[in-house]
């Protein structure tokens, strides 16, 4: 076969996860793409097709040198290459046609910086189902260990590819990886294959009437680095949906602890009996304003709405939820009857106790139940509501009553128990579409929950998708680890996890809460709450400080897991201000688990030079070098956190707000930066706050320009007692190691 070589381009890519440049390097023939020479360290991709047999080969020449390939199976014709822009970036691309049980055009597109590839498969004739599997490979990269997650509630982390409509994970024990996925049509995507013999992205098989046009898309990614990986597929996803991920502070349930009365709170499905349910949470606000504690929003839960007595699966056994309290269509378990208040509960209707609490609310729902009047007003499939003006009609009930963020609950059920999710096109998008478009109008977010890994990549096309849940309900240590791995799916997307209520005195809780980026919030009983506790995760005014990504598992944790080793996990996060990043990393141990001591290299996250590496529970301080091995023991409760701060040029590490969990969150340091003998730091403070210590390591010698300065020698740590200015919300402190 002869080639001809008609396009030769060089270019490059973003820096690794190794900081390495990664280069790609693609020439371009009309049957054949291949590379030219690759450098060091650095990617170069291929691609090439041969019309004769249909084969298809990508690779991905660095070190290790990957190829992945596949046939159609048929002949190919019309071949044709191209080069473009889009929302990922310049791209190259081949496209071909062959003829099997219907007409079909695919697409190869890989990236000038990125390392991602895009397959696409159209049906040029409209097809009640089809038999192409595109793309299907059969050669590819045989890594030791996988990973997905599992088609269940909450959508689980496994070491083993699950066959449906999940990202599968391949990677070894150098963190080489490599990311496969639906790119496209994701409540009727499967991924299927074992990972060893095979690898095939498609549709499910009980998918029919597809019409005529129809495309579906797919997305590879390889890298150095899980985590990295993880950024590439996300963020090509995200690109691809015009997706951006919110700020941490982007709506109220994000910007503020708040209080929740879902399941696991002390007040689900509970009350005092003396006071009612409304006057009962209004007593608990008022008892907070009192103590000082801020509370920035309220999440009401399924309870206070009307709901049949028909379980998830349509026995009539969901009557009486709290037998304790008295009976009514609020105190049940059952599918959706009316998103309207009960009148037991609020008589005068949801707007009108929302004006007296005086403050923001988050609403849960359910599934729409079969004897519900919906049913014949909308237009409704199996349980879930795919009629405009069904989610027009509760959006817009609930908007009134300053809801700010919808919550839709039990996902998994919605799915399992609406066949037409899976067998029509149209369908899961109309439900999923419907829900956001009737928020958007309304200027609600929205949270999901009970969500399977497709509902998490459909939701990539949300923009008011803010928060998702990752672990079950009521958070506690056996559900940690489901919580960042699970997490690293949803951040990825561009969502924030939620990790669900916990107890106000659960110090393990609150700090992998605040860590997660995502909402914190607790469910107490009045008295019961733990106010120093509470303000370890926000300021006076409740605005949370915290990091500035999710907590995701730090790549080592993955490739221990994956062998079984009996090691703790360890997730990470950081903020980075300036040219400094601060570190946070979380471990703990598993009941049943043997080894309580975590080990990890700083260099592992991405720093280099000399580090701090600080407890701030036990105020233990360690300096040493990033690429050296630290080693600590949990506590007696299984856990441990540290921050790993940078010992800067001006020979100043900096720890932030001392008893906070994320001391360097940009809400209370907007800005720092070090220069050669001075550490320049802007402080925020919130209304009715007096000071504020700050704390930090220190070299030598240190002095400052304001506040009064403690030093403890032997350590090398100060604190600093700052005042709060006399105008404004901020103070520019200066750190100097100079002596005058």
């Amino acid at each position: 076969m002869n080639l001809l070589n008609v396009l030769s381009k060089k270019f490059k890519n973003r820096a690794s996860a190794f900081g390495s440049a990664i280069c790609f390097i693609a020439a371009v023939s009309l049957f054949i793409y291949t590379g030219a020479a690759a450098q060091t360290h650095n990617y170069e991709t291929s691609v090439s097709v041969i019309a004769a047999n249909g084969e298809y080969t990508v690779s991905a020449s660095s070190n290790p040198h990957w190829v992945f390939a596949g046939t159609t199976g048929h002949p190919l014709s019309n071949i044709k290459k191209a080069a473009g822009t889009d929302n990922i970036g310049n791209f190259h691309s081949i496209s071909f046609s062959w003829k099997a049980d219907n007409a079909y055009d695919a697409s190869i597109r890989w990236y000038d910086q990125s390392p991602v590839v895009v397959f696409s498969l159209t049906t040029a004739k409209k097809a009640n189902h089809i038999e192409a599997q595109f793309p299907a490979f059969s050669r590819f990269p045989k890594l030791d260990y996988h990973s997905s997650f599992a088609d269940d509630v909450f959508a689980p982390q496994e070491f083993k590819l699950n066959k449906t409509s999940t990202p599968w994970l391949f990677f070894d024990k150098n963190a080489n990886s490599f990311i496969i996925s639906p790119a496209s049509d994701f409540i009727v995507s499967k991924m299927t294959g074992d990972g060893e013999q095979s690898i095939i992205s498609g549709l499910n098989a009980r998918l029919h009437n597809l019409p005529a046009g129809f495309t579906h898309k797919t997305i590879l990614v390889f890298d150095h680095g899980i985590h990295q990986s993880w950024k590439d597929w996300g963020s090509a996803l995200r690109k691809m949906y015009n997706r951006t991920t919110p700020a941490n502070d982007a709506d109220k349930v994000l910007k503020y602890y708040g209080y929740w009365t879902d399941n696991g709170a002390d007040y689900y499905y509970n009350y005092d009996t003396t006071l009612g349910y409304a006057k009962t949470l209004l007593k608990l606000k008022a008892r907070y304003q009192q103590e000082g504690i801020p509370m920035g929003y309220m999440q009401l839960d399924s309870w206070w709405y009307e709901k049949s007595i028909y379980d998830p699966n349509g026995k009539p056994d969901a009557d009486h939820k709290n037998p304790t309290l008295p009976s009514g269509q609020w105190n049940r378990y059952g599918g959706l009857l009316s998103y309207t208040a009960d009148p037991f509960l609020f008589p005068d209707g949801l707007a009108a106790f929302n004006q007296r609490l005086g403050m923001p609310m988050v609403t849960h729902n359910r599934w729409v139940d079969p004897t519900s009047p919906y049913v014949k007003k909308f237009k409704i499939s199996g349980y879930a509501a795919v009629d405009p003006a069904y989610w027009k009609e509760i959006i817009g009930y609930i908007h009134k009553a300053n809801v700010i963020v919808y919550e839709q609950d039990w996902l998994n059920f919605l799915y399992n128990k609406s066949p037409e999710m899976a067998s029509d096109l149209s369908v899961g998008n109309a439900f999923t579409d419907g829900m956001a478009n009737a928020c958007k109008a309304d200027g609600l977010n929205m949270q999901y929950c009970m969500a399977m890994p497709r509902f998490f990549m459909q939701g990539v096309k949300y923009n008011n998708l803010t928060t998702i849940r990752t672990s079950d309900d009521r958070f506690e240590p056996r559900k940690w680890k489901h919580f960042i791995y699970t997490s690293q799916l949803g951040y990825a997307l561009g969502i924030w996890p939620w990790c669900d209520v916990f107890k106000s005195s659960e110090t393990g809780n609150m700090i992998l809460s605040v860590l997660s980026g995502g909402p914190v919030g607790t469910g107490d009983a009045m008295g019961k709450e733990n106010k120093s506790n509470i303000m370890m995760s926000c300021r006076a005014d409740g605005v949370i400080i915290k990091p500035d990504v999710a907590i995701v598992p730090m790549d080592i944790s993955y490739i221990n897991d994956a062998q079984h080793a009996d090691k703790p996990m360890m997730g990470y996060t950081y903020t980075k201000h300036d040219n400094i990043t601060t570190n946070y990393v979380f471990s703990f141990s598993e009941k049943g688990q043997h080894n309580e001591q975590v080990s990890f290299k700083p260099s592992q996250l991405n720093v280099g030079g000399e580090v701090i590496v600080y407890n701030p529970l036990t105020d233990m301080v360690k300096k040493q070098r990033a690429n050296e091995t630290f080693t600590a023991d949990l506590n007696a409760n299984h856990f441990a956190y540290f921050m790993i701060a940078p010992v800067t040029v001006s020979g100043i590490a900096f720890f932030g707000e001392k008893s906070k969990i994320c001391g360097t969150g940009k809400k209370r340091i907007a800005e720092m930066a070090s220069s050669n003998k001075q550490l320049r730091v802007n402080v925020r403070f919130a209304k009715g706050e007096d000071r504020v210590q700050l704390s930090g390591y220190y070299t030598q010698y240190i002095q400052v320009n304001k506040g009064v300065l403690s030093l403890n020698k032997e350590k090398h740590t100060f604190t600093l007692t700052l005042p709060a200015p006399e105008n404004g919300d901020s103070q520019r402190v200066i750190f100097d190691t100079k002596k005058m």
